[in-house]
């Protein structure tokens, strides 16, 4: 999908429903205006696109260039106009910014009682759904209102005190969630740009950090938090243990967040999509503690949620959704060793992101298509395996997370090993062992790995059962002693591999890894 900015009108038209587009069409042939409308005629031509061709949509229409981007602008504002009337009873947000615009109007008019009145109603709602900044700018309305001008306010006893007070403490309180929501936005990029503490000194350089971008207030204690302010706490919480290889408590954390779900009912329908995140985020904590209960329960829930018919999703919450319950269910299957149904339902979701059912971004669908080629790989279908891998790596390197490319390399590696093309295998080894030198997110199991293919490129196949045998238990020992070695062999279990090749007899158990304190292996 093109993601230049000439091209947004068009990606506007096409993310259209077909009650939208009916909606548009109502909307923009009121009042007497008829489908001949330029506008209207270039909608037409837009939604009959298969991709953007500005030259075929001006030859059509006969407009020069400056006709053509004033009617682009003016159909996109229009466009996103009669999606405001439909949205605004969806979204409170919407309703709320209305209702204050409505009262600016009325206070234009000389009319401040019957704003006031408005903004009264309106803060109920901002109450009611927890939205502090619309709140505050309600309140800071309504001060205005009341400094200019002589209201009936005055005749009710402590009414500027009041306001006053509910000001001040709604000033205290967005500024306590603006820093609570900063904190969890740092921690969260100090892993993206970091990633985890792999030796004493990362981990005492990550606990400085953590405690120097705390805040502190002396009154935040005694002043009641609001939900979201919580969130942000425990999901900065949760960063910060992930970043530090603490996967149970940081299991903890997401556990807390979604218990607050739990407590506020209400907020799993008004921020759904907050709510599908802490859902996953105790899915994929589960999944690093070898928690196969706790994941099946709670993909539950997330299918129940998804499939109840009272809760109204938008598209942009139904994607996610969608997204979140792929990756839980293949997971899920992941650590049930369920490879033939992670198979079968990968297979399920290529189809279904061809034809444009099931939607994701390119990291995204790496993820999937990683995944897929994994379970193909342990029930030995390479050439199939290797279909999906060439297409994360022909996808946009930057886009990319480089622990996920190493392990796409990887087993792009062993894939071509498995089907004997060894000149293949020699030529990409060399360009992987460069990969693995420049990334920070090499893991000792990478190079034992690469090391292994090495010494098999080498030998005659009659020696590769000792080799085999010395990388099982090369790979099984690293896995246990380091929970970074351990987290990098959940992206496939390399033992798999190695237990191709192993007496049939030998049993096949996985490494387990139980996470020492904090102050451990860190």
């Amino acid at each position: 999908m093109p993601t230049a900015v000439k091209d947004q009108l068009w990606r506007l038209v096409k993310s259209l429903s077909k009650a939208e587009k009916r909606n548009f069409k109502l909307y923009a042939t009121r009042a007497g205006s008829t489908t001949d409308n330029k506008f209207i005629q270039l909608f037409d031509v837009i939604d009959r696109l298969d991709r953007p061709d500005d030259a075929a949509v001006t030859k059509r229409l006969r407009l020069s260039s400056g006709q053509y981007s004033n009617l682009k602008r003016h159909l996109y504002q229009q466009v996103l106009t009669s999606l405001r009337l439909i949205f605004i009873n969806k979204e409170i947000d919407i309703e709320l910014r209305e209702q204050i615009d409505f009262s600016h109007i009325l206070y234009g008019k000389g009319l401040y009682l019957d704003a006031l009145r408005s903004l009264e109603r309106a803060k109920g709602r901002a109450v009611e759904h927890n939205r502090d900044l619309l709140h505050l700018e309600i309140l800071e309305f309504q001060k205005l209102i009341e400094a200019r001008h002589i209201t009936l306010s005055r005749q009710v006893d402590n009414k500027m005190d009041l306001l006053l007070n509910e000001s001040a403490e709604r000033s205290y309180s967005v500024l306590n969630t603006s820093e609570l929501f900063n904190l969890n936005i740092q921690i969260h990029g100090r892993y993206i740009e970091l990633g985890h503490s792999r030796t004493e000194v990362d981990y005492r350089e990550n606990e400085a950090f953590w405690h120097s971008i705390q805040t502190k207030r002396f009154d935040r204690d005694i002043v009641t938090s609001t939900f979201h302010q919580k969130i942000n706490r425990f999901q900065a919480s949760m960063w910060y243990h992930y970043i530090q290889l603490n996967f149970e408590d940081a299991l903890e954390s997401a556990l807390n967040a979604l218990t607050l779900f739990r407590l506020s009912t209400h907020m799993t329908v008004k921020d759904p999509d907050l709510y599908l995140r802490c859902l996953y985020y105790v899915s994929v904590f589960a999944y690093l503690r070898d928690d196969g209960s706790r994941m099946r329960r709670y993909l539950g829930v997330l299918d129940q949620f998804l499939a109840d018919e009272l809760v109204l999703l938008n598209e942009n919450s139904q994607r996610i959704g969608a997204i979140y319950q792929a990756l839980m269910t293949l997971n899920l299957h992941f650590i049930d060793q369920n490879w033939k149904q992670a198979r079968q339902y990968g297979r399920r979701l290529v189809t279904r992101y061809a034809s444009g059912d099931f939607q994701a971004t390119e990291h995204r669908w790496g993820q999937f298509l990683y995944k897929l080629a994994a379970a193909c790989f342990v029930l030995r279908h390479y050439n199939e395996a290797l279909d999906y891998l060439n297409e994360i790596i022909n996808m946009k390197m930057g886009i990319l997370r480089e622990d996920l490319l190493l392990n796409t390399r990887l087993l792009h590696l062993l894939c071509n090993f498995e089907l004997d093309n060894r000149a293949l295998v020699d030529y990409h080894l060399t360009n992987f062992t460069r990969q693995m030198r420049r990334s920070t997110e090499t893991a000792d199991i990478h190079r034992i790995a690469a090391t292994g293919l090495r010494k098999l490129l080498k030998t005659v196949p009659a020696e590769h059962a000792d080799i085999y045998e010395q990388l099982d238990r090369d790979i099984r020992r690293t896995a246990a002693q380091d929970p970074f070695e351990f987290k990098a062999l959940l992206y496939f279990d390399l033992t798999k591999w190695t237990g191709l090749h192993l007496a049939p007899s030998r049993p096949d158990s996985s490494p387990s890894f139980e996470p020492a304190s904090p102050a451990g292996d860190a």
